[in-house]
């Protein structure tokens, strides 16, 4: 079972980086507003498996999305590694009730702060419209966590399913 869900997790997750790469910046979309999918991704795994599951394929991600795709790529996977444990640490923390949103926002709302202020570093200057895409992008990433929690589940713990059905 643990082998099956390793896989399915690197599976899940090199899926999403394919995505990001490959296929959402050419279907002409506003990137402004496009969520960074393979994050959502490993905030989900951090949700439902915990912490020490989400520090471990937030690492690989963010490696993997340093390396092809952004730069600077040692703070991408320091961030990602960052928010999946968040996600996690939040997830055992909150009421159950309040799982698929707490931690989700929480994790995706730290790495919104943390490249505003690593623009605003860089580049000496703050535009306010990227405050504003940035709670946009924070909100479809939630959408898309909400989507994603209950297959997620089923997928990632089924035995966790049964249990609560008897």
């Amino acid at each position: 079972m643990r082998l099956r869900r390793r896989i399915v997790c690197l599976l899940m997750t090199f899926l999403t980086l394919l995505i990001e790469t490959s296929v959402l910046p050419f279907t002409g979309l506003g990137m402004q507003f496009v969520p960074r999918v393979c994050l959502v991704n490993v905030i989900l795994i951090g949700t439902i498996l915990g912490s020490t599951q989400g520090i471990i394929y937030g690492a690989l991600a963010g490696i993997l999305l340093g390396i092809s795709v952004y730069q600077p790529s040692g703070i991408i996977a320091a961030l990602y590694t960052i928010c999946a444990l968040t996600a996690g640490f939040l997830s055992r923390r909150v009421k159950p009730a309040l799982v698929t949103l707490i931690p989700p926002a929480g994790a995706y709302a730290l790495y919104e702060i943390s490249m505003l202020v690593y623009f605003y570093i860089s580049t000496g200057f703050f535009p306010s419209a990227r405050l504003g895409y940035a709670g946009i992008r924070l909100v479809i990433a939630l959408v898309l966590t909400q989507i994603l929690y209950i297959p997620g589940i089923r997928i990632l713990k089924p035995t966790s399913i049964g249990k609560a059905r008897r």
